[in-house]
């Protein structure tokens, strides 16, 4: 029978605890336990495991709150448990009704709690092996997270894994496999062949994934059934170190791209000529295809994703988008412009057809993947601006994609983040005098407004359906809800109101415009 949330309840250090929500989730499994007490950490989690946190940066934000209860979820953990002592007291409503929705457990010790005894305590009951098998489970973990912290590298975590478990390890990262022990030549062939087909798994491989990717494999070189499950598990906490390393190596090479990429900046303000560009991009991305392109910019937001004099979030973002864009046809170089606080993407496109539908698919997958409500907040801000061809141009993109972010900002958040999707706001936009559209809108629809608003009437709304249905009456009434009678009185008042001429070309172009102004500029 495996463990379950309902068991470890009964256990002696869950004795002062409350449940605080996920009644419905107490026979969710259990195969491990963590201790976690950062903001982002889903990555590193395998499925079922409890967590042991004390809340303290995230429980008392209820954003940062729905952020680190929607990880436990999609990562599948088994239950949180959280101490209501020192540090938080409660948590947000919305969180614990999240969590019963979903019947995930989670507890409260009401009383101060050692986890380290928690998790020794489960981590018994989980492998039934005796207290010094989990001790030295403990000194590798803690060995590896030395190596770590001491800015180790990958030879050393295979170092200390073969050192424990008395087994042949291969790591394979990048399409590159180390072994520990070393091998000869002749023998990493034959192992590389055999591992590349690992049939029927007959040999043991722990995957280390980057955003729900697989980012490299761990193997142990040993027949799976002289594989007992202290070297599974000596293998799992090596996977969750190296976890770690890849994910700062990644986001370190992110942030040396960017610093390299601020030619693109130069780029943008027309300093650089079109071959000068492309000599640019090339040393960048060797062999790309320089096909159309276009930019794309996001706003600097304080999150837990950044913090302050780092560029973590953007970083994050790069990691997360990079994989996704080049599977649809984008190769993507990044760059921060700090004085106006953007993150600046240049996409460039290496496929035929159909960019912006790609692209669009693309963001799609980006969105979907991740329900964490922070990084949800940095994607939606993302804002494209025109394709363009000759790379001269890419000062117009990067303009127009401001225009898009503009519209973002004070409008309305776009579905199709594109500037192409703008319609007649990209007219208002390149208008300098904002009192001349004020001006327009009350000498072409004025009355119409105060009439509306002195006798809580729909005269503009129905000009509008009216408009858009090309003046036939049956289709606005059935649109507005009304007879046609009302409709007719309704047309009239209007004719009084905006002259018997309001239908002509020349005032009905007039009349669309400012309407659709209205939703731009404030009277």
């Amino acid at each position: 029978m495996p463990l379950i949330v309902r068991d470890i309840l009964k256990r002696p250090f869950f004795k002062n605890t409350k449940l605080l929500a996920g009644q419905k989730g107490l026979d969710r499994a259990v195969n491990w336990a963590h201790i976690v007490e950062v903001a982002k950490f889903g990555h590193l989690l395998n499925g079922n495991e409890v967590i042991l946190t004390t809340g303290l940066g995230w429980a008392n934000n209820e954003e940062k709150s729905l952020s680190y209860l929607q990880q436990l979820l999609d990562y599948n953990a088994s239950a949180l448990c959280i101490e209501l002592v020192i540090h938080v007291n409660s948590l947000p409503q919305k969180m614990l009704d999240l969590a019963d929705q979903h019947h995930f457990p989670i507890i409260g010790f009401t009383e101060e709690v050692r986890f380290i005894d928690i998790t020794k305590d489960l981590h018994e009951l989980l492998i039934g092996y005796h207290e010094d098998i989990w001790w030295d489970l403990e000194r590798l973990y803690n060995e590896l997270n030395m190596e770590l912290l001491s800015n180790g590298n990958v030879g050393d975590f295979l170092r200390i894994l073969h050192k424990k478990t008395e087994k042949q390890i291969a790591l394979n990262y990048d399409n590159q496999y180390r072994f520990f022990p070393s091998l000869s030549k002749k023998q990493q062939y034959r192992w590389i062949n055999i591992l590349e087909a690992n049939e029927n798994n007959t040999y043991f491989e722990q995957p280390i994934k980057l955003f729900s990717n697989k980012i490299a494999s761990l193997y142990m070189i040993e027949s799976n059934y002289k594989i007992t499950q202290y070297d599974e598990l000596a293998m799992k906490r090596c996977s969750e170190i190296l976890g770690q390393y890849f994910w700062k190596h990644h986001q370190q090479k992110e942030a040396h791209r960017m610093k390299k990429n601020e030619w693109i900046i130069d780029a943008i303000v027309g300093t650089l000529s079109h071959e000068e560009i492309i000599y640019k991009i090339r040393q960048e991305a060797p062999g790309i295809l320089l096909k159309e392109a276009l930019i794309g910019v996001k706003p600097f937001h304080k999150s837990l994703l950044r913090n302050e004099g780092n560029s973590g979030s953007e970083t994050v973002l790069s990691m997360l988008l990079r994989p996704i864009l080049l599977h649809a046809g984008f190769q993507l170089l990044t760059v921060q412009d700090n004085t106006i606080n953007n993150y600046i993407l240049l996409l460039i496109n290496q496929q035929s057809g159909k960019l912006l539908e790609r692209l669009e698919e693309a963001l799609e997958t980006v969105y979907k993947n991740n329900n964490d409500p922070l990084i949800r907040s940095e994607l939606q801000w993302i804002s494209f601006g025109k394709v363009i061809a000759n790379y001269e141009q890419l000062g117009k993109s990067y303009h127009t994609a401001l225009s898009t972010l503009n519209y973002q900002q004070n409008i309305e958040v776009l579905e199709k983040p594109f500037y192409e999707n703008l319609a007649i706001y990209r007219l208002i936009d390149q208008m300098n005098d904002k009192e001349e559209i004020k001006e327009m809108i009350q000498d072409y629809i004025g009355p119409l407004l105060t009439y509306d608003r002195e006798k809580g009437t729909e005269l503009l709304k129905t000009l509008q359906i009216y408009l858009k249905n090309l003046g036939a009456k049956n289709e606005t009434a059935d649109e507005l809800h009304i007879v046609r009678q009302t409709l007719y009185h309704r047309l009239n008042r209007i004719e009084t109101l905006l002259g018997k001429d309001f239908m002509s070309s020349k005032n009905r172009l007039m009349i669309e415009f400012t309407i659709h102004a209205l939703k731009y500029v404030k009277l």
